[in-house]
């Protein structure tokens, strides 16, 4: 089953439309990955999925429920940023709690999934601190302990590994493949990153100017692309053109 469909969705800003008829889906469990040249519009894909952006024409659904129109807080998705969007002058803990807290959650229930959250992402002994007291790999790490408190069928970041050392970023790949295996969710995941893409993903999503290129398995892009620039785009280096008369 579908757990996400984005049917023939369209955003237009006055007469200059952003996305033309984008469309694809994922099945639940899945690891997808985003991929595109800067500015083609991933990450304002990603926000029309989370209702952060509205879209002109089209459907976006969870399963079999239309979500196109319904708040962000009742898309049953949870979103990391790539700035982290950590409040300054929160602890940890409150950080984590601050979503729970405004869904008027009962509070032993807010504690429970903010202490699970805690231990998932290996950040317990740092609860009562403030974010400029932990270093950028664990604002990370707190980002998704608070995206892990709502219980979401979906996971969205967008690029969410940007702004760490090379190091940091590849540890941290591997700890969010392990996380996506302890949570059985459905992850998207969007990167400029191909290598990124490709060693995460189990569905890659190829993108280019607001328009949906080719979806597949990270095997099936990378040696069966269905158009010039997928082909030059996957691979390094990309694939040899020959022009034929």
């Amino acid at each position: 089953m579908n757990i996400l469909t984005v049917d023939n969705i369209t955003k237009s800003y006055g007469v200059r439309k952003i996305f033309d008829g984008a469309s694809f889906f994922l099945q639940e469990g899945e690891k997808a990955g985003i991929i595109g040249i800067n500015g083609t519009g991933k990450s304002t894909l990603l926000k029309m999925i989370a209702g952060l952006e509205e879209i002109t024409e089209g459907e976006i659904r969870m399963g079999d429920i239309n979500i196109t129109n319904l708040e962000p807080g009742d898309r049953g998705l949870a979103m990391v940023f790539q700035n982290y969007a950590l409040y300054p002058h929160m602890t940890v803990r409150e950080n984590i709690e601050f979503g729970l807290v405004n869904a008027r959650l009962p509070r032993f229930e807010i504690r429970e999934r903010v202490q699970k959250a805690l231990d998932i992402v290996g950040m317990g002994e740092y609860a009562d601190r403030r974010p400029g007291r932990i270093s950028g790999g664990q604002r990370q790490r707190v980002a998704l302990a608070r995206a892990i408190s709502k219980m979401p069928e979906c996971f969205l970041m967008d690029e969410p590994l940007s702004n760490l050392d090379a190091k940091l970023r590849s540890d941290m790949r591997t700890e969010l493949i392990q996380l996506h295996d302890t949570l059985k969710s459905t992850f998207i995941y969007v990167t400029h990153d191909q290598i990124e893409a490709m060693t995460m993903g189990t569905n890659i999503v190829v993108m280019n100017e607001g328009r949906i290129m080719q979806q597949g398995t990270p095997t099936e892009i990378h040696n069966d692309p269905n158009c010039v620039f997928v082909a030059r785009f996957i691979g390094d280096p990309g694939m040899n053109i020959i022009p034929c008369p």
